[in-house]
């Protein structure tokens, strides 16, 4: 990938150089722009930083999630459990490991409780590699998931809820692991 870029950044500087005035101008400002296109991205993620509210209208007593495994082989996710105190505010959903999913209220509990079920890609599937590209074509494509918009570590989670049918969000930055896996 490394010396793909330098070939074409190669090509790139050879071409400005032995380029009429008017094709190095176009050169330039094509190169300008392309800069100012990638910073804006990095200028954006930053932003989604900035929206993080320090201080919600909830206080989050629980925060925790735990493994579970399914009856197949390589199925297997995360359940993430969030307790509020108090029941005006509504979540909806929560970013934690580079994937997102909508918070379900736990209903079969008197306290404000709830959770969120990630699924992780089955990584256990058989593909057909061979010479000939006729044979694999069976073979699924890749899951290639959208980045959620937050820099997070392993035990932090973002949680979006709804204030005045407006979204906001807020870092959690302590969720634990209960260590014993649930089976379904």
């Amino acid at each position: 990938m490394i010396s793909s870029f330098y070939t074409t950044w190669y090509i790139f500087c050879y071409s400005i150089l032995n380029a009429s005035k008017m094709d190095k101008i176009t050169y330039i400002t094509i190169s300008i722009i392309l800069v100012l296109a990638f910073s804006c991205c990095r200028v954006s993620k930053l932003n989604n930083e900035n929206k993080l509210e320090q201080h919600p209208p909830f206080k989050i007593s629980k925060a925790f999630y735990n493994t579970w495994v399914g009856g197949q082989p390589g199925v297997k996710g995360y359940i993430i459990h969030f307790e509020i105190d108090t029941k005006n505010i509504e979540l909806d959903s929560v970013y934690y490991r580079n994937m997102s999913v909508k918070l379900e209220r736990d209903t079969s509990s008197s306290k404000n409780i709830y959770l969120g079920v990630f699924i992780l890609p089955n990584r256990l599937k058989n593909h057909i590699l061979h010479k000939d590209p006729k044979k694999e074509f069976g073979n699924e494509l890749p899951d290639i998931s959208e980045k959620i918009p937050f820099q997070l570590n392993s035990n932090e989670a973002v949680i979006s809820y709804i204030v005045d049918n407006t979204t906001q969000y807020y870092k959690v930055t302590h969720v634990v692991e209960l260590k014993k896996p649930q089976k379904f």
